[in-house]
């Protein structure tokens, strides 16, 4: 049995011997049963439900070529109040 560790309250570090027998990718999506009572938790592979969004990086960024994000950033925030 490996240990598995809280990163935060949202996030858990799986030994690496459980990501690789699952075959855990990033963005994947698992199914996590709990047991309140005995503490235990079954982690389930939903088939199908990736989340991969590697394949969209730079779309749009000539939208963005001659703009200075900080300064677009601070107009828009500066406009809520």
């Amino acid at each position: 049995m490996a240990n598995a560790y809280v990163i935060d309250r949202n996030s858990i570090k799986l030994p690496k011997e459980v990501s690789e027998k699952l075959k855990l990718k990033e963005g994947m999506e698992l199914k996590v049963i709990s047991d309140e009572v005995d503490g235990v938790l079954i982690l389930k592979v939903v088939e199908g439900k990736s989340k991969d969004f590697s394949g969209i990086k730079g779309i749009g960024k000539e939208i963005w070529e001659d703009v200075d994000a900080q300064k677009y950033v601070t107009q828009e925030r500066n406009e809520w109040n």
